[in-house]
């Protein structure tokens, strides 16, 4: 889409706010379009540090005003979410009128701006649909309670953005939406290609793990596969980025199997432009992502380190837990494994051995080409079709 399609519009983003995800990136890209007018509003959620719901202004790309909100105590969740429910109404009112589009990052956001609509004026709302899972909450009560107000979000938005289409379909299929009563097309999760001139020289060599150190969520697969690959490929070095509970453990373990020398252990690395280096030197990705978990929301979801991956062009093996795992295997960008050490070993090892090495990072790097944030949001506002 043009920038002159959105240059004069307003556009508001409410997100609960844990760490960047998807309503942020869309932020990113509407300030560098230069829009008329972006307000973001995070609510602190889940490990935020931030007692306060922050909004920032920006007029044509440069922030204008940052402002907090009053309330600053910690609640616990049912409560948290009945206060933000009511800040999310009245900030719809305050900061949302006469926006051109309205966008929440989950439903109760999204309900709180579509009954606001009408009185602030707002041209679109739109409900941008990160996950599913079929039971959210234990309580059945919370569950149901969870269910309608994701219901009353996605029947009332204007749009819904999911990031797959196994999102929907998991609610359509277990008869939580009516597929009639909802305006929706995918919005995926995005990538930052690094283009050849920003990339370091790359060593085949050298193994990436991107995300949060955590076991049975992969952490406990890293250093056995270590062990595993050093009998298939000799110089084999590792780099792993992130923090997460587990990160001590597995540097206590690395160490323990002597393999000091082979790994570097980044802990949590916060300018994505460091994380992007270090991954662009690498030569292959893992994504372990557990897959005894039926309920878990990575059977549903777009995650967003495999489009990281992708972005800087590394082959990927990872578990066929994510929707995009036959997508990658399928175009030649990289390979499925079981959750299993000594496979993901094996599959690590074909790739960094095969003849056409290169042409796997060719095919991941144009799916990452493919899947850029600003043809993934110009494709979205397209057809919004704003006037």
């Amino acid at each position: 889409m043009p920038p002159h399609k959105i240059a004069d519009k307003k556009i508001v983003i409410f997100s609960h706010y844990a760490t960047t995800g998807a309503c942020e990136e869309l932020c990113e890209w509407l300030k560098q379009e230069g829009i008329r007018e972006l307000i973001y509003v995070a609510f602190p959620f889940g490990p935020c540090r931030d007692r306060f719901i922050r909004v920032e202004s920006y007029r044509h790309g440069k922030r204008s005003h940052v402002r907090h909100s009053l309330f600053r105590l910690k609640l616990p969740e049912p409560f948290a979410y009945v206060k933000d429910m009511v800040y999310a109404f009245y900030y719809t009112l305050k900061f949302a009128r006469q926006a051109d589009v309205f966008v929440a990052g989950d439903n109760l956001l999204a309900l709180a701006g579509i009954m606001a609509q009408k009185l602030a004026r707002v041209k679109r709302t739109v409900y941008y649909m990160i996950d599913y899972t079929p039971t959210r909450y234990a309580n059945r009560f919370l569950n149901a309670l969870y269910y309608y107000v994701d219901r009353q979000a996605a029947y009332h938005a204007n749009a819904v953005w999911p990031l797959t289409t196994e999102i929907m379909r998991g609610r359509f299929e277990s008869g939580r939406l009516d597929e009639r009563r909802v305006r929706w097309y995918t919005v995926p999760y995005g990538s930052h290609p690094v283009t050849p001139a920003n990339a370091r020289k790359f060593d085949p060599n050298n193994v990436v793990y991107m995300g949060d150190v955590v076991r049975n969520k992969g952490a406990e697969l890293i250093v056995p596969m270590a062990l595993e690959l050093i009998r298939l490929i000799p110089d084999v070095r590792f780099t792993v980025i992130g923090g997460g509970k587990d990160l001590q453990s597995l540097r206590d373990e690395i160490k323990r199997a002597g393999l000091e020398g082979r790994f570097e252990v980044c802990g949590f690395v916060e300018r994505m432009e460091d994380v992007l280096e270090k991954l662009s030197a690498g030569g292959v990705a893992i994504a372990p992502y557990y897959p005894f978990d039926k309920n878990s929301f990575t059977f549903f979801s777009d995650p967003g380190k495999v489009k990281v991956y992708l972005g800087c062009g590394l082959p990927i093996v990872l578990t066929d837990v994510p929707p995009i795992a036959k997508t990658i295997e399928h175009a030649g960008a990289g390979k499925i494994a079981e959750y299993q050490a000594a496979d993901f070993a094996k599959k690590v090892a074909s790739i960094v051995a095969a003849p056409d090495y290169l042409a796997f990072r060719e095919q991941a790097r144009l799916l990452g080409l493919n899947s850029a944030w600003d043809k993934v949001f110009t494709d979205a506002f397209d057809r919004l079709e704003l006037s």
